[in-house]
């Protein structure tokens, strides 16, 4: 009986001294990693015929994507690689102008277009014709880039095709 009596009293003080120490509160952290996202997209490949006349002529406005979530924001630039070349007498130019526009954005970080406007000019060896615009936090927008074939009068250049390309690339602040 004596040794029962010591049993139930450790199992009592054994009993007290874990509720005496149990925590009443704590905590627990969840965390989430976001990986960095710069992209651009640009839209399919766009071809159109000379309409004959002495008019400069238009491309239907390209819609190209970019995403940016850095902090900082991002970059991006719309740069033609030439004026327009004849793909099979490359000494025959017509120089290319390229306009920009914020089409839409979303997200907290505001666009500004930096230049708007650019053209080639190729007798003076200048050519590529820049656009650009920055962020100055994360989102993503689209924008319209309007790229045009300066004509000045048509019949005194080759017949033919002339191709030029923009390539876009986006950077992080």
């Amino acid at each position: 009986m004596f040794l029962k009596r010591i049993l139930c009293g450790l199992t009592f003080v054994a009993a007290l001294s874990a509720t005496a120490t149990a925590q009443t509160t704590d905590t627990q952290k969840f965390t989430v990693t976001v990986p960095s996202n710069i992209s651009i997209i640009a839209p399919l490949d766009v071809a159109l015929t000379h309409d004959q006349s002495d008019a400069n002529q238009s491309f239907p406005t390209q819609r190209w994507t970019v995403v940016g979530n850095t902090a900082a924001g991002v970059t991006v630039s719309f740069t033609t690689d030439s004026p327009f070349v004849h793909t099979t007498d490359p000494t025959h130019k017509r120089d290319a102008s390229v306009g920009l526009a914020l089409a839409s954005n979303t997200g907290p970080g505001a666009w500004n277009i930096t230049q708007v406007t650019d053209t080639t000019d190729y007798v003076n060896n200048d050519d590529t014709a820049v656009v650009s615009a920055a962020s100055n936090g994360p989102g993503s927008a689209a924008f319209d880039l309007a790229v045009t074939f300066i004509t000045d009068t048509f019949g005194t250049f080759a017949a033919g095709d002339y191709e030029t390309t923009v390539t876009g690339t986006v950077t992080a602040n």
